[in-house]
Formats: C-alpha cells, sequence, structure tokens
C-alpha cells in the first residue's frame, strides 16, 4: 500500500514547488529583457559586436580533437539528437513523473523552440553567414530539453535534494559547454547563444506552472497534500 501512495506522491506533485513559484516571475522577466534587449540591438545586423569579437576569441575550436568533439557537442542540437533526447525524455518523464512530466515536455521544449525558429529569428533578422542566426536554435533545443529535465528532477520530492542539485547542475553546465562548441565552431555569435538561453528561461518555467495548473484542475478530488511532498515518518506496522 505504502508503495503505491508513494508512486502517486510522486506523479501528483508539482512540478515547480509552492515555495519557488515566486521565482518563476523574476527568471520570465529576466529571459524577456535579456531578448529583447539583444534583439534591439543586433536587428538586421550581420556582423559581430565587441563582445561577440571578446568572448568568440576565448574559444577558438577550429582544429584537432578540440573541434572534433565540439562538432559533435554541436550537433546535439540537429533534429534527429533533439527528437531522439525528446522521445528519452518523454519515457521518462511519463514513468516517473506521470502526466504532468509528460505533458511537460511534449509541451515546454517545442513552445521554446518555435519561439526562436518561427517567431524571433524572421523578426529579429540578424544573419551569420547567409543564414537566420538569433536566436540560436540549436542552443534553444539543447537548452529546453535540460532546463525542462531540470525542473523534473527538482521538483521530485522522493530524490534526496543533493541529488536533485547535482543532476540540475549537471545538465546546466551540458547547455554551456554546447554553447561554447557551437560559438567556438563558428556557427553562431555568443549573444545568439544568450539569447537562446534568454527563451529558455521565459518560456519553459512558466510552461511549467500552467501544466500544474491544469492539472490541479482534476485533482480537486484527492486528498489534501497529495500534491506536495510526502511525509517521511511512517506508522508502524501492525501485527
Amino acid at each position: 500500500m505504502e508503495a503505491g501512495q508513494d508512486v502517486r506522491s510522486r506523479r501528483t506533485a508539482h512540478l515547480v514547488p509552492r515555495r519557488r513559484r515566486p521565482l518563476v516571475v523574476p527568471v520570465f522577466l529576466l529571459g524577456v529583457l535579456l531578448v529583447g534587449v539583444l534583439s534591439v540591438r543586433y536587428a538586421g545586423g550581420e556582423e559581430a559586436g565587441r563582445i561577440d569579437r571578446a568572448l568568440a576569441a576565448l574559444v577558438p575550436m577550429h582544429h584537432g580533437v578540440l573541434a572534433r568533439a565540439g562538432e559533435a557537442l554541436a550537433d546535439l542540437g540537429d533534429p534527429i539528437p533533439v527528437a531522439v533526447l525528446l522521445a528519452l525524455l518523454a519515457a521518462a518523464a511519463w514513468w516517473w513523473r506521470g502526466g504532468r512530466g509528460l505533458a511537460l515536455v511534449v509541451l515546454a521544449p517545442g513552445a521554446a523552440m518555435v519561439t526562436t525558429s518561427l517567431v524571433l529569428k524572421p523578426m529579429v533578422q540578424r544573419t551569420r553567414d547567409g543564414s537566420l542566426a538569433f536566436p540560436s536554435g540549436h542552443t534553444t533545443a539543447v537548452a529546453a530539453i535540460a532546463a525542462t529535465a531540470a525542473i523534473l528532477v527538482l521538483g521530485t520530492p522522493a530524490l534526496a535534494a543533493r541529488v536533485r542539485r547535482l543532476a540540475a547542475a549537471g545538465l546546466a553546465l551540458l547547455v554551456v559547454v554546447v554553447g561554447i562548441c557551437l560559438v567556438g565552431r563558428g556557427y553562431h555569435y555568443p549573444t545568439d547563444v544568450l539569447g537562446a538561453l534568454g527563451v529558455v528561461v521565459a518560456v519553459v518555467p512558466p510552461a511549467a506552472l500552467a501544466v500544474d495548473a491544469f492539472a490541479d484542475l482534476g485533482d480537486d478530488g484527492a486528498a489534501p497534500g497529495t500534491t506536495e511532498e510526502p511525509p517521511t515518518r511512517r506508522l508502524p506496522a501492525v501485527n
């Protein structure tokens, strides 16, 4: 019986715990501000700015093993790797977090990628080598998947707090490395990568709140407290 209750608690727990919900608004506003400022600054341009040149000079990846490693990591944002990662994350989210987790994987990364590719790129019209570059679509894809996975992990009370923090830090590090590789290989300017990160933080956390709000509509009949962290105290067994 306890095992079944633990599974239900894990699957009905909020994606964004109540104590963290106030953080979503400033994170959202920061993302919007970052994208807005960079969009205005680089709209219609093609040349690198001073910040772009300075940062890109720190991470050249043009030859040897570093170039091959950078290429492989940059390619994580290609359509096929993204589709594979999304499928794996969707399966894991459904198994671990139930309908809420699956809904987040279906909604959040797709919304971020559509915002980048179909809204901001044609609107801002910043180009590099003849292609629309701002925000970086590869960075958006990888960062959106990583942010979605981080929300799923951080909102899981069944995992130890240290494990949750380490997992989230590892996902953040992956995003940073992929962004560096995209810059080092010459596919994007650093500000393209920063713009993509702004899109992700403006889209993914609010998407998690939306999923929670919709899911709560169907949980009205649940016992109080089933959507938050389950108690750790256990009653003694009856002989």
